[in-house]
Parts: structure tokens; sequence; C-alpha cells
């Protein structure tokens, strides 16, 4: 049996996470974090097993820039796709989400099929990217012969 890939949802606000878990949940298991550090945590332990997170800004103690950090720190921003959805649509945040290079940018309330259409091509590019970096790596070690 294949098991299922990980989507990590990251937010503060319980009916949040839910509300967005649910539209994945058939497809993928979803994983919650109700806050920046209990995210970290799960990273630390599971990142290679994630498809995506979706992060919020907004959040006590640590918040989403915070998570940022620490992907940027591990070098995770660049494998691991990153879907910001928040209600903080002002132009200083979105300027500064889009520093980090994240996938994409989600503002609340958002409609549940666009958003779903737009994480599973975020997640369909990230795979196959991965894929075709993989087939370069194994033609240069061939060619290296």
């Amino acid at each position: 049996m294949e098991t299922k890939r990980k989507i990590l949802v990251v937010d503060d606000k319980g009916i949040n996470r839910y509300m967005l878990g649910d539209i994945f949940r058939e497809e993928y298991e979803i994983v919650e974090a109700s806050g920046g550090q209990m995210a970290i945590d799960i990273m630390e332990k599971d990142a290679c097993n994630l498809a995506v997170v979706m992060l919020d800004i907004i959040m006590p103690v640590i918040n989403g820039f915070g998570v940022l950090d620490y992907m940027k720190t591990k070098g995770l921003l660049d494998r691991l796709p990153v879907v910001i959805v928040t209600d903080d649509d002002s132009e200083e945040t979105s300027d500064r989400i889009f520093e980090y290079k994240v996938a994409d940018f989600v503002v609340k309330p958002f409609e549940p099929r666009i958003i779903r259409r737009r994480v599973q091509n975020i997640i369909e590019l990230y795979a196959y990217r991965e894929q075709y970096g993989k087939i370069v790596c194994a033609a240069m070690r061939h060619d290296g012969k």
C-alpha cells in the first residue's frame, strides 16, 4: 500500500488548519502545527516526507517569517514548496514574503477549489523539478566515467 504524501498546515487558529486540511485530506496526510516552533520541530523530523508547507504569517511567539528563516538556514526553501496563507495582504508583508522566494501567496478568505488546484500544481512542479535534477545528476555521473 502506498503511503500518502504529507502536507504541513501551520496556523495558530484550529479552524483554519481544519479548513485547509479538509481540502486535501482525501489525497494527502495532513500534519498540523499550531505555531512556528511546532512546525520547525516537525520539519526537523520529517521534512523529506512533506509535499508542501502551508504557512500562516501572523502567529504568536515564532511567526511565519521565523519559520521561513529556519527553512532558509536549513536549505529547505529550495526543495520544499511553501504556500503562504494569510489575511495580511499589505504591500510590505507581500514584498517581504516574496523575498523568501515562496511558491505562492494566498489571501484569506480563499476559494477552496482554487487553492486546491494551485497547491496541486506546485506539488507537481516541485516533483518534476526534483526528478529532472536526479536525471541530470545521473547523466553527469555517466558522462564522467
